[in-house]
């Protein structure tokens, strides 16, 4: 491989004429990819790249336009009770589900959704999203317990039938939700997986094959596309399905996916000659291509349309290797001034130079929800509360004052209990060359401040993708995501509260005398609060300020700045900072040329005026 590799390279340097992508007649979209999916079941998955396949082959109740507007989807129409606290939704007719080879199976009705909400709810299916749909929808987590499994010495909860959980098809084609308490977002959840429909005939038929990843026949789809080809680590092909409801609107007639390991290293040069239309492009390889008059049109700015919000998770409760000492570990990283020393030792702006060496102020961020997510008044929900702070401190909580005070601090009162340096694991995706670069810089930087008589931070490659890696707990510290299901503060807190990430419950400092953790509390406490927003956010904006301030973590901000490299005009992509519509390549079309820079900010600010004109209008 690596001499294939070095030989491409060589190639690259001797091109004296650059060949120009695919044209737009086409309709195919070509891209690489280096990391496998692992399930095809969207109603239990968690990870981007299999919500992305989702997005695709499984259409909603709603979908967002590209100005961030809900549109009807298999919902044409709905009216919420706000007495019974009940959306109706009537469903479109003409929406079917088919196989893999395109033929018909069944009309799209009312009672697959009734069906996939019993597949979710069921605590043996191990959903990773139940606890979104339970949140809102009434009876339905009472349900779900009564499924599961109960702890050593706990008594089980009681079974339930499923006629107490407020989801009801009225009939084949009127469904209806019963929320459990007055949702004000529940909408823009719609466009999640727990919300996505299932064929209840195939889901038994398919039984435990449902949805693994060895076939694409495992599922069924109405969504624009079939995943007419999954060949695992080597290639996926999405083919338009001419039986969509909304065929007429799917302009990219297939994508072509091929596996390689290597994707975000060769994608460039197979870019530059017309054989991929779309590239990972690296900081020095957009310094390079802006430089050249050959290359400096075929990139322009990244859309940060997505609102991912990326930060350092500490591992509370480490199975590392014993060469780490993970029992040394877990000692420090329960004292609060080891935490807050690494918390005010982190030069953000430094490490982001390798995603965004021109503008890396304009990736970073102070809290946990990015800015813009929601507002209320004019107001910013970062700007709110016990947040406002925080977010006025801007790149000022980098300082190497109080980083080395803190240090000071937790080597004394650690001395009797740990051993220094406290080694820190901190692991990265093997296939990606920033992400590598990325933690060498934090490496550097945080050990010439604080001292390798305090930190000994260990970069290591692996394998496995960042939630298996996270989910296996072999790390210290390491970068990780969140992305929003729906348009409340409470979408940012599914990780920490009794979810993703092993920790606050194994946060020794902060449980009650009962093992309750602080932060539990105060998430209780804005939860409760659904008829006054105001004092909601802020209560809100108190639960996440106690994870900033007592350093549960290290904010880091947006992770896709820089330039990028695509055929597809990124203005036209469904938008919303919430759920999947981001991934949809519905409503796009190819480019006869890549979008350059000028011609990135022209459309940008087209996009702006024309979504302010809709706002102007909708007053």
């Amino acid at each position: 491989m690596k001499r294939m590799l070095a030989m491409m390279l060589c190639l690259a340097m001797v091109l004296t004429t650059l060949v120009m992508p695919a044209s737009a007649e086409d309709a195919a979209y070509r891209t690489l990819y280096s990391s496998e999916i692992s399930s095809l079941n969207y109603l239990t998955t968690a990870t981007t790249s299999e919500f992305a396949v989702a997005a695709n082959v499984i259409d909603t109740l709603v979908e967002y336009d590209k100005y961030g507007q809900i549109k009807p989807s298999l919902a044409e129409s709905w009216v919420y009770d706000a007495e019974s606290l009940t959306y109706t939704f009537t469903l479109r007719q003409d929406a079917t589900w088919v196989k893999a080879d395109g033929s018909f199976y069944a009309n799209v009705t009312a009672h697959d959704f009734v069906s996939a909400a019993k597949y979710i709810l069921n605590a043996e299916n191990a959903s990773s999203t139940a606890n979104i749909f339970y949140s809102v929808i009434a009876g339905a987590k009472a349900y779900y317990q009564g499924t599961s499994t109960p702890e050593d010495g706990k008594e089980p909860y009681p079974v339930m039938d499923f006629e107490t959980v407020g989801v009801k098809a009225v009939n084949d084609y009127t469904l209806q939700y019963t929320l459990v308490e007055p949702v004000p977002y529940f909408l823009s959840m719609l466009t999640y997986v727990c919300f996505m429909p299932v064929n209840g005939d195939f889901l038994a038929e398919k039984g435990a094959d449902f949805g693994v990843a060895t076939s694409n026949e495992n599922i069924l789809y109405n969504g624009a596309y079939i995943l007419s080809t999954f060949e695992p680590q080597q290639k996926r092909i999405y083919t338009k399905n001419e039986s969509n409801w909304d065929a007429d609107n799917v302009f990219i007639t297939s994508i072509e996916q091929t596996y390689n390991k290597e994707a975000g290293t060769i994608s460039p040069e197979l870019y530059r000659r017309g054989e991929v239309d779309s590239a990972t492009i690296t900081s020095e390889t957009s310094s390079a291509w802006l430089l050249d008059p050959e290359t400096a049109d075929l990139i322009h700015p990244v859309r940060q349309s997505g609102f991912y919000t990326y930060f350092w998770a500490f591992n509370f409760d480490p199975k590392f290797d014993a060469e780490y000492e993970p029992e040394n570990w877990k000692v420090a990283v329960n004292n609060v001034n080891f935490r807050k020393a690494l918390y005010h030792g982190l030069d953000r702006l430094n490490a982001k130079y390798v995603m965004d060496p021109d503008n890396p102020e304009t990736l970073i961020f102070n809290t946990i929800t990015p800015p813009e997510f929601v507002s209320l008044n004019g107001v910013d929900y970062t700007e709110m509360g016990a947040l406002a702070e925080i977010t006025a401190l801007g790149l000022d909580t980098f300082n190497p004052d109080l980083a080395l005070q803190y240090k000071e601090k937790a080597m004394a009162e650690l001395k009797d209990t740990v051993t220094f340096p406290v080694k820190v694991v901190v692991p990265y995706l093997a296939s990606s060359s920033s992400w590598a670069d990325e933690c060498v810089v934090v490496e550097q930087q945080m050990e010439n401040l604080l001292g390798t008589d305090f930190i000994d931070i260990i970069v290591t490659a692996s394998s496995e993708s960042g939630p298996k890696t996270r989910r296996a707990g072999v790390y210290s510290m390491m970068k990780v995501n969140w992305g929003p299901d729906y348009a409340d503060p409470n979408t940012y807190t599914d990780p920490f509260y009794e979810g993703t990430y092993n920790w606050p419950q194994y946060a020794t400092e902060y449980l009650d005398e009962n093992g309750t953790p602080e932060y539990y509390k105060l998430v209780d406490a804005a939860r409760a609060i659904t008829d006054d927003m105001q004092a909601r956010f802020e209560a809100y904006a108190t639960a996440e300020a106690f994870l900033i301030n007592n350093a549960m973590l290290l904010p880091y901000g947006y992770d896709n700045g820089g330039y990028t490299a695509s055929l597809l005009n990124p203005f036209e992509s469904q938008y919303a900072p919430f759920g999947i519509s981001n991934e949809r390549y519905k409503g796009q079309h190819l480019l006869e040329k890549p979008m350059n820079t000028d011609e990135y900010f022209d459309a940008y600010d087209a996009w702006l005026d024309a979504r302010a004109a809709l706002a102007e209008d909708a007053e």
